[in-house]
């Protein structure tokens, strides 16, 4: 009898807890994003009882995904969707989920992310936007927003200081356009920036590579989900650094945030430019060297030929003596 009652009673409190977790899970706040980078913003200012999705992973561009039968299974149960707006595939996929519930934030015509003070337009937008929809969690939110939003700009500031006292500031770079924002903001010139490689003419890419020859930038900065041949191939005939930039948090080991994202771009900028530098500290040794070795050259013809005048009017006087 004793161990009848002890597996009901067990029995029971596992029901009790699977019931509790169920739900816990069913009252949750089910929010998908179409990327990365909104969904980091978004966990910055919920952070209980929900639950954060994203569609794209952090390597794909947003114009050119393709969506799966899987990414219709996240779209059925979502709360909200959180976009920017532009997603071609966004609204078959909703519409294909059966979804008609569904609320949407769209994220438009804030600028390109990677500018942080951009992003801090992005996150004020989810912010309000997630207030309306859940007036309950007002000040949560707004408190979790502030603290974001001041760690956005102290990262900001932390990374334009350290480009300063390293002396790279007003440093000359070519950049892809989506970046461009964000390479000024560093504190850098931009010579001269592209569109995504598929949409350059032939004429635009010779101008780049034209551009590329001048001797005083060092760096010609890709975009990871636009492609990074163009950039690469710009490099190689040129020697400038080549710089790829993640767009989106997860694309790269251990860059999972969009803080990790800028903090990551920037610390490759830097590493382009130092290894550009080394290349030129060798290229300026090698002709210093190159110089010393021609100086050689001379002096030792300069000496045997004046050798060879003695010795010639040596072999002369010594002719006349005959």
């Amino acid at each position: 009898m004793k161990i009848k009652k002890i597996t009901l009673i067990f029995t029971s409190l596992l029901f009790l807890f699977l019931s509790n977790n169920v739900s816990a899970e069913e009252d949750s706040i089910k929010i998908l994003c179409s990327n990365a980078v909104l969904a980091d913003f978004t966990s910055n200012l919920i952070k209980e009882n929900v639950s954060i999705n994203h569609i794209m992973p952090g390597g794909a561009c947003p114009s050119h995904f393709d969506i799966t039968p899987g990414d219709i299974e996240k779209c059925i149960n979502a709360d909200v969707v959180i976009s920017l707006g532009y997603e071609t595939w966004l609204e078959p996929l909703i519409n294909n989920s059966g979804n008609i519930d569904v609320k949407q934030i769209k994220c438009t015509d804030l600028g390109e992310w990677s500018l942080p003070s951009n992003a801090v337009k992005f996150v004020e937008k989810i912010r309000d936007e997630l207030i309306i929809l859940y007036p309950e969690q007002l000040n949560t939110i707004k408190i979790n927003a502030e603290e974001y939003i001041a760690l956005i700009n102290q990262t900001n500031q932390a990374l334009k200081n350290m480009i300063t006292k390293m002396g790279y500031k007003n440093r000359q770079v070519i950049c892809i356009i989506w970046q461009k924002d964000f390479v000024e903001n560093l504190g850098f010139e931009i010579i001269a920036s592209y569109a995504p490689p598929e949409s350059l003419s032939f004429q635009d890419q010779i101008n780049i590579a034209n551009t590329a020859t001048n001797k005083n930038i060092c760096a010609i900065i890709d975009n990871l989900q636009s492609g990074t041949e163009f950039g690469e191939r710009i490099s190689e005939k040129t020697d400038v650094s080549h710089v790829i930039f993640t767009n989106f948090p997860g694309a790269i080991n251990n860059v999972d945030t969009y803080i990790d994202q800028i903090t990551y771009n920037t610390a490759e900028l830097v590493k382009g430019i130092i290894i550009f530098d080394y290349k030129k500290d060798i290229e300026i040794d090698s002709l210093q060297n190159q110089k010393s070795d021609i100086e050689l050259q001379r002096n030792t013809s300069m000496i045997i030929a004046v050798i060879m005048l003695i010795l010639t009017i040596v072999l002369l006087m010594m002719y006349k003596r005959k």
